[in-house]
Order: C-alpha cells, then structure tokens, then sequence
C-alpha cells in the first residue's frame, strides 16, 4: 500500500532544507516503523517550488494512521526534525492508493 505525502512550506527557502536535510534522515529512521521510503522530490515549477512530494510504502493491512502516530511521536522523529521549525509546514495533504 502506497502513500502520496505533499507537504507545502512556506516558502522554497524552507522547503529546500527540509527536502534536503531532514527528509535525507528519514530515509533511516522510517523502515524502522515498517516504512519504505520510494522517493522524494521538491517541487520544481513556481507553484510547487515551496513542496516536498513523498512517496512512501507500507506492508497491507497496516494502520497507515496508528504507524505515522507511532513514527511522530518517536525519538527518532524527534531527531529528525531538530533545527526545524515545524510551523514552517503550512500543510499536509496525503493520498492512500493501492495497486490493482
């Protein structure tokens, strides 16, 4: 089961250190929590240039909800995110999709 995670900041100088140097620990701490990280992009086009686009895996029949609870509340999210200031994500949209 595949997740679709855009994340809009609030400008590009704050979306490209948090694509760069934040999203990169992740790649680490997420498979911890059953997590496969398939890619993550930052916006190229003037509309999109303030988002990080992630496209992240999960085993079926996980709780995509309880597994990202879980995750945000770990020490390793905490470590994650030092040196950023999390209220610079204005928001988080997510979309659920499985293959046929």
């Amino acid at each position: 089961m595949e997740q679709l995670r855009i994340y809009t900041l609030t400008d590009k100088s704050t979306a490209e250190p948090y694509f760069r140097e934040h999203w990169t620990k992740r790649l680490e701490s997420l498979p911890k929590f059953g997590v496969q990280v398939k890619g993550v992009w930052i916006g190229q086009r003037l509309e999109s240039e303030n988002q990080v686009i992630a496209l992240v895996s999960f085993p079926d029949n996980t709780n995509i909800d309880e597994t990202t609870e879980r995750y945000m509340k770990s020490a390793e999210f905490a470590d994650d995110m030092v040196g950023f200031d999390k209220s610079k994500i204005t928001h988080v949209e997510t979309k659920v999709m499985k293959s046929a």
